[in-house]
């Protein structure tokens, strides 16, 4: 029986030994497989998480561009730098072309409608004088300036004082190198014929005064495209609108409409030898009271039927007129401000304001002429749209 039980202690003793081998075994098994699983679990738990982190940041409003999963609309372009966009080109002041188009942020951006937006450049001092020496050999400008007798570039302005506002503000940005100027001081109506020329620029500035569509008119510009070759303009900018408007002028719709239909012809005729612009006509100030005689007659419905009239005309009669209404949106937004900030900036020099030397940033209580913030930006967009077709950019 001893020994029974001494054989029966032995068994026990080695069964435990076994197990406990057993148990050892598996724990460092399982502590082996933990190592291996645990950093996957972690990994799989990290891109999770950051998965959902990118999901929520492309989800909320301004950021879905940054995120290559989100998709965007079918009419909406990829936003891009501004360097990163071409130099605007081709007819930059025809709007069915090229507009300023707002952006979700409230930005206004440049654009055409064959490559979306575009780059307008800032024209200073250095570039327009670099641009001048490029007009001069661009065959865009009626060929080579060479066989005339007069080889300077000729820009004309015609109309009255809201074409003389676009005057002033495209001599402001040309450099005084040896500018001869007639007359040397303006009378107190500002009612005067100008010219500026510069030899070391080769180029002539001229404005006329004319507020109506007459037989002077007429004649001047039937003058210029049959047989004046040598005061001909290379570019001549018009508009002749608002003074039709008024009641001491008839204020007959249907008059005006064939006063222009007389003129056109003209403007035809010398749109195929040199560039002829017309400008849109701007907006107005809205007055709450009408009170002025201008202010009666000439209202912003009024000039928009004008403007649609003149468009069927000169169209009609030849596509060479370019129209510019490309920066009318520029006046719009500036009469917006004026409703909202009332800025008014008159100084009075001669009895009259300010307005009429063309220098008031904004003056909302003149309600016919557009302020210089708005106007400086049209100067600029001319600007481009004359040089950037003849000068080269990287």
């Amino acid at each position: 029986m001893k020994f029974t039980g001494t054989v029966h202690q032995q068994l026990n003793v080695k069964m435990k030994a076994v197990n406990a081998m057993c148990n050892q075994q598996l724990a460092s098994t399982l502590l082996v497989v933990f190592k291996i699983i645990f950093p996957c679990l972690l990994f799989l738990l990290i891109w999770t998480l950051n998965d959902g982190r990118r999901q929520l940041v492309a989800s909320a409003p301004g950021r879905g561009e940054k995120s290559r999963n989100i998709e965007r609309p079918s009419n909406q372009r990829p936003k891009t730098s501004r360097l990163e966009e071409a130099v605007c080109t081709g007819d930059l002041l025809d709007e069915r072309h090229h507009h300023y188009e707002k952006e979700t942020d409230g930005d206004y951006r440049f654009t055409t409608d064959r490559s979306g937006p575009c780059r307008l450049l800032r024209y200073t001092t250095d570039r327009i004088v670099s641009c001048f020496d490029s007009l001069h050999y661009a065959k865009r400008w009626t060929g080579n300036l060479i066989k005339r007798s007069n080889s300077s570039l000729h820009f004309m302005f015609i109309g009255d004082s809201r074409i003389r506002q676009q005057f002033y503000n495209f001599v402001a940005l040309i450099p005084d190198y040896d500018q001869i100027r007639k007359p040397i001081q303006n009378s107190p109506s500002f009612h005067d014929e100008m010219e500026i020329t510069s030899n070391i620029l080769k180029l002539r500035l001229s404005y006329k005064w004319r507020h109506l569509i007459d037989d002077s008119v007429t004649d001047t510009v039937h003058r210029w495209a049959t047989s004046d070759p040598t005061e001909r303009p290379h570019l001549l900018f018009l508009s002749i609108v608002v003074h039709h408007m008024l009641g001491s002028n008839g204020a007959d719709h249907r008059l005006y409409e064939e006063k222009l239909k007389k003129f056109a012809p003209e403007l035809g005729r010398l749109a195929n030898v040199s560039q002829v612009i017309w400008l849109n006509q701007y907006p107005v100030v809205e007055l709450p009271e009408k009170i002025y005689d201008h202010n009666t007659y000439i209202y912003s419905e009024k000039i928009d039927n004008y403007n649609t009239a003149i468009r069927r005309v000169l169209e009609n009669e030849n596509n060479g007129i370019r129209i510019w209404d490309s920066s009318g949106p520029l006046a719009e937004e500036y009469i917006r401000s004026c409703a909202v900030l009332k800025r008014d900036e008159i100084v009075l020099d001669y009895g009259r304001p300010y307005l009429f030397k063309e220098a008031a940033y904004a003056d909302c209580n003149d309600y016919i002429h557009t302020g210089y913030s708005a106007l400086s930006q049209a100067t600029n967009l001319l600007y481009n749209d004359i040089c950037n077709n003849a000068m080269k950019f990287d």
